[in-house]
């Protein structure tokens, strides 16, 4: 899927420093679609579209996210919004395409 994402500032609790392009550390959060209050974490890879490093405070960065398990097509979709965490939450984001759009001129 294609998402833009903001990163926290370190000042505010987000990431120390910056994660190369192709990271797999961060866990994204979304809302349960059928419980309320409940979250469902999914393990991605995140890249970012220009190949620069995920930075602190960055915001509006346009990624690709390629998720380890087929449930999350579930939860990614359109304008569906997450958190992004590592030990704790350090950014947040917001779908933009998932794959099959992506693909499509």
């Amino acid at each position: 899927m294609e998402a833009q994402i903001g990163l926290t500032t370190t000042e505010s609790g987000g990431l120390l420093a910056p994660m190369p392009s192709g990271t797999h550390s961060p866990i994204l959060v979304f809302p349960s679609l059928d419980r309320s209050g409940v979250e469902e974490w999914l393990g991605a890879v995140i890249d970012a579209a220009d190949g620069s490093a995920l930075a602190p405070g960055k915001d509006q960065v346009p990624v690709v996210i390629r998720f380890w398990a087929d449930e999350a097509a579930v939860y990614a979709t359109p304008g569906s919004t997450f958190r992004l965490w590592y030990g704790r939450t350090v950014g947040t984001g917001v779908v933009t395409r998932i794959a099959d759009e992506a693909a499509t001129p």
